[in-house]
């Protein structure tokens, strides 16, 4: 029986891992820091607890809160959020693309080609290393319309916890097992 159990707990670890590896295989781009709340991959983001940054990857949309936000990327390139923008930021070749989706942004790169600015879906001609983007300001947003639920969804939520709760009562059930002291999922 202890062969069993500990063939299935390697089994839960095992798939744990792999899909924690799987999510940290993007690269991250670079940053993001506020000194009021904002949103991150359709997560609301609260400055001030114990995180300085926030790690932004290909694909994130950002959205400004009440104040400025500020990307910062790899090269020390930054471009700032006004606040109540939107934007996306990709990668294309190996460069972080910066799409301002709302409202206006400022931007101050080490290089012309550190990142590539983006309005109304066009790449911005180059110009000089600092300088303002802008757009309309919207209610409703594209990217809010067109990326639908955030990676948070209620179901992915359940799994999580359903998952957590699973492996906390097989290592309790390997434990009592194997003669050690058993582990309750609840404490």
């Amino acid at each position: 029986m202890q062969n069993i159990s500990g063939s299935f707990l390697a089994a839960v670890l095992v798939t744990g891992l792999l899909g924690t590896a799987s999510a940290w295989g993007q690269s991250q781009l670079g940053t993001a820091t506020s000194t009021a709340p904002f949103t991150l991959r359709d997560a609301s983001v609260a400055p001030g607890q114990g995180i300085p940054a926030w790690p932004v990857m290909p694909g994130d949309t950002i959205k400004a809160g009440t104040a400025r936000t500020m990307v910062t990327f790899t090269d020390g390139s930054m471009v700032t959020l006004d606040p109540g923008a939107e934007a996306k930021i990709d990668s294309a070749a190996g460069t972080p693309v910066f799409q301002l989706l709302s409202c206006s942004a400022h931007y101050s790169m080490k290089t012309r080609v550190s990142v590539q600015l983006s309005e109304r879906g066009q790449v911005m001609p180059e110009k000089s290393l600092s300088g303002d983007i802008s757009m309309p300001c919207s209610v409703a947003s594209p990217a809010a319309s067109s990326n639908g639920p955030g990676w948070w969804t209620p179901g992915r939520i359940a799994a999580v916890v359903v998952v957590g709760g699973a492996a906390a009562a097989v290592g309790g059930y390997a434990a009592s097992a194997n003669g050690g002291a058993s582990v309750s999922p609840s404490h």
